[in-house]
């Protein structure tokens, strides 16, 4: 059933990319987002944001705290248990102090939890949910601007009910990974902006979800 889900989700945001054609015009002309593109990605993170934040009852300020918190305690972790050396540790530390990496990029769902005061599967749950909706939303925006029909739009919202869409921690680029969207929402999906990328074909998902990795994986932090 969950692998029936993670097509169907799969599915879904094939045909919402070609809807939306989000990437359609940098990939035509290989010049990259514009600005009008850059700050539309950062008024969508804020709103993704925002909404992770109302479903869990806190707010944006509180959750990035406890992603940083949740971060610099998975490093202090790594070190105690040898995983990583004293030197890498620093190199971590000094790169979430400057923003060179985000700070999601390396903190778990479990750790981000406990932070919060939560427990994972609630945290989980409230991005799975932020990322629902705004699927559902980016469907409505498309048929307002007349780039699909009332038919298509609700074949779409039927897709998207049906789906599993990932909790915290399931965009690229490490096992707490924001996704380009903040906790993973716009800016990184496969053409379409959600900021997530689908487990391979017969995968549960179910690592990427809860963020789950051990500190021994904080040496491919900049990969």
């Amino acid at each position: 059933m969950r692998l029936t889900r993670m097509r169907m989700l799969l599915a879904t945001i094939t045909a919402l990319a070609l809807v939306v054609g989000v990437g359609s015009a940098i990939a035509a002309t290989g010049t990259g987002p514009t600005l009008k593109d850059e700050a539309a990605q950062l008024t969508s993170r804020a709103t993704f944001d925002a909404a992770v934040a109302k479903n869990l009852g806190t707010t944006t300020a509180k959750i990035n705290a406890a992603i940083k918190a949740a971060a610099t305690a998975r490093i202090n972790t790594a070190l105690a248990a040898n995983e990583i050396t004293s030197d890498e540790a620093t190199t971590l530390k000094d790169a979430l102090a400057d923003g060179s990496i985000p700070a999601a990029r390396l903190a778990t769902a479990a750790g981000v939890a406990k932070e919060l005061g939560t427990t994972e599967a609630k945290l989980n749950a409230a991005y799975s949910d932020a990322r629902k909706a705004e699927a559902v939303a980016r469907v409505d925006q498309a048929l307002k601007d007349g780039k699909i029909t009332d038919s298509y739009a609700a074949t779409l919202k039927t897709q998207i009910a049906a789906a599993t869409f990932p909790g915290f921690g399931a965009g690229p680029g490490g096992p707490g990974g924001h996704g380009g969207h903040g906790h993973g929402g716009p800016g990184a999906g496969p053409g379409l902006g959600f900021g997530f990328g689908v487990p391979p074909s017969g995968s549960s998902g179910s690592s990427s979800s809860s963020g789950s990795s051990t500190g021994s994986s904080l040496s491919l932090a900049f990969a």
